[in-house]
């Protein structure tokens, strides 16, 4: 009988445990450089594409300190290739996804980032880009739809971003977003 309480007791102590890191967000990766650091968090969960492969996508702050100026950028990386104008994307069109940031859905516009898979949220000045980025830590939890290629369909990444506030605010780099 003791033993059997015993196992019980530890059962639900192991799910309480895993509940609360569950409710405490997604972890905070930081790559810093030399005044640069930049902080991603995953998607809460893969996309599978039509091959069965799964992807992560991954949501990032970069924030640069040049003597006493920042410059901030937020940055997603959907984990591949996604359909629609690659040229454009090439070139460093503007490409949008819909968001949803504290329950409201909106068009967001973003330009490509170095690369075909890396997208820079557009704004045209850093006070903007700012407002941006402080509206999307201030909701906690946004969405982003958008359409990988070979998916055959689009998706809805969710990004729980309770942490990354805290890590910013460890970020020298990030000094303006306080």
């Amino acid at each position: 009988m003791l033993v059997r309480m015993s196992t019980l007791n530890v059962s639900r102590f192991v799910a309480i445990v895993l509940w609360s890191s569950l409710c405490l967000g997604q972890e905070v990766h930081v790559s810093q450089g030399n005044g640069v650091v930049i902080l991603s968090v995953a998607a809460q969960k893969p996309y599978h594409l039509m091959s069965g492969e799964e992807r992560l996508p991954t949501l990032s702050v970069e924030c640069t300190q040049k003597g006493k100026k920042t410059a901030h950028l937020l940055m997603f990386l959907p984990g591949g290739t996604l359909a629609g104008d690659l040229e454009a994307d090439a070139k460093g069109g503007p490409r949008t996804f819909t968001m949803t940031i504290g329950g409201t859905k909106q068009i967001t516009a973003w330009v490509g980032y170095g690369d075909t898979v890396t997208f820079s949220y557009f704004a045209k000045t850093d006070a903007e880009r700012l407002k941006f980025i402080q509206s999307v830590l201030n909701a906690g939890k946004v969405s982003i739809e958008f359409k990988p290629f070979l998916s055959g369909a689009s998706t809805t990444s969710v990004f729980d971003l309770s942490k990354l506030r805290d890590a910013m605010d460890k970020s020298p780099e990030c000094a303006a977003t306080k």
